[in-house]
C-alpha cells in the first residue's frame, strides 16, 4: 500500500519522515555551500543530478565537483515553501532567488521546484523544474 501523500509546510517540519529530512538538509546544503562530505552522504553512489540549465551529472565525483565549483558573479538559493510526498519520491516546491555576489541584491526571483527520488534513504535522482505543476506531474504527484 502506497504511502499518504503529505503536504508539509516549511515551518512545521519536526515529525517527518526520513526522505523529507534528507531532501530539506540537501536544499540547506546546496544553499549554504559548505560541507561538501555532508552533501554527499545524502546520495546514493549512483546519483543523477540534472544541474538546472546544465549537464547531467553521474556519481559522487561529478557531484563533488559541482557542489565545489564557485560561483563567477550570482549565486541562487533555494527557498522552499513546501514539500509534497509519496512513497520514495518528495518534491520540494518554492522558488529560486539568485543574488548579485558583489552586491547581494536580488538579480532574479521565480517560480521553482525540485524532485528527489529516493532508494534506501539516499537520493538517486534529482531533478529541478521551472513550475511547481512540471514537478508535480513529473514526480507522479499531480492531482
Amino acid at each position: 500500500m502506497a504511502t499518504p501523500r503529505r503536504l508539509v509546510p516549511e515551518a512545521i517540519l519536526n515529525a517527518v519522515s526520513e526522505n523529507l529530512a534528507v531532501a530539506r538538509r540537501w536544499v540547506e546544503l546546496y544553499n549554504d555551500r559548505g560541507d561538501v562530505a555532508e552533501f554527499l552522504s545524502l546520495l546514493d553512489p549512483e546519483v543523477v543530478l540534472q544541474t538546472p540549465g546544465g549537464p547531467r551529472l553521474r556519481g559522487h565525483d561529478e557531484a563533488r565537483d559541482w557542489f565545489e565549483k564557485e560561483f563567477e558573479s550570482v549565486q541562487s538559493h533555494i527557498i522552499p515553501d513546501r514539500f509534497v510526498e509519496e512513497g520514495d519520491v518528495v518534491a520540494g516546491l518554492g522558488r529560486t532567488e539568485v543574488r548579485w555576489l558583489e552586491s547581494g541584491e536580488i538579480a532574479r526571483e521565480f517560480e521553482s521546484a525540485g524532485v528527489f527520488w529516493f532508494r534506501e534513504g539516499k537520493i538517486v535522482r534529482w531533478r529541478p523544474f521551472e513550475t511547481h505543476d512540471a514537478a508535480l506531474k513529473a514526480a507522479g504527484l499531480a492531482a
